[in-house]
């Protein structure tokens, strides 16, 4: 379970079979799939790649030198010299792509996703409840991000902090699409009230899902999957009192 830029190539609502590729565009994170195994022995981390002669190409030969860096040291402990020192380019060509390392490090998470989406062979079962269908991604992501908190915190905090209200959810390429597609499947069911627009409810339903990672990651001591289970009950039924 990876985070990764992909983006719906169909979904055909006889099936609603959702084929994934990846994008350069990055926006958004979503957890789900398997886990990777990530390896910490420098000896046996494979050798840096060549950098391309195409400068077209630098960005994601950037991307490769860095993945294996975090793999083999740890994300905290990798500088932006260090990556550019072993990706054979220049601080300037290291910036002018990626401005902080927490943008590589979204870059190279999504990336990883991707390829777990496409060999999970996601699918949106129409029969199953807008509930169950939900916590199942988000219990399916618990493991990878227990895991991998190292590169979690640094990378939700970059979320939040480069969110773009006024950005369409089309150009939203992680999970959101996802809750959106979830959602309209829900509202056509009339599990979910069709009076709101999906794409403003999967917006609130996925900043619910990383204010929920966030509070995990920075108060010692919860359990993911009830904080994620919370999230749910609070976007289904609500918070107010008994009726």
């Amino acid at each position: 379970m990876r985070p990764m830029d992909v983006y719906p190539l169909r979904c055909r609502k006889s099936e609603r079979r959702v084929s994934w590729a990846s994008s350069d565009k990055v926006n958004v994170v979503y957890f789900i799939m398997e886990p990777f195994t990530c390896r910490h022995n420098y000896q046996s981390m494979p050798r840096s790649p060549t950098r391309p002669s195409l400068r077209a190409e630098i960005p994601a030969h950037i991307q490769r030198v860095a993945q294996q860096l975090f793999q083999s040291h740890g994300y905290t402990r990798v500088t932006m010299e260090r990556i550019a020192g072993q990706a054979a380019v220049s601080k300037r060509t290291l910036y002018k792509y990626f401005p902080v390392k927490e943008a590589l490090l979204e870059r190279v998470l999504e990336t990883e996703l991707a390829g777990d989406l496409a060999r999970g062979d996601f699918r949106i079962d129409d029969q199953a409840s807008f509930r169950s269908s939900v916590l199942r991604l988000l219990h399916g992501s618990a493991q990878w991000c227990e895991q991998h908190t190292d590169y979690l915190l640094p990378y939700i905090r970059h979320k939040f902090a480069t969110f773009d209200p006024g950005a369409a959810v089309g150009e939203s390429k992680g999970l959101l699409p996802v809750w959106v597609m979830l959602i309209v499947s829900a509202q056509e069911r009339g599990e979910l009230r069709s009076g709101y627009p999906a794409e403003q409810l999967g917006t609130y339903f996925h900043y619910l899902y990383l204010g929920a990672l966030m509070r995990w990651l920075t108060e010692p001591g919860l359990d993911l999957r009830q904080e994620f289970d919370m999230v749910v009950a609070l976007f289904i039924d609500g918070a107010a009192g008994g009726r």
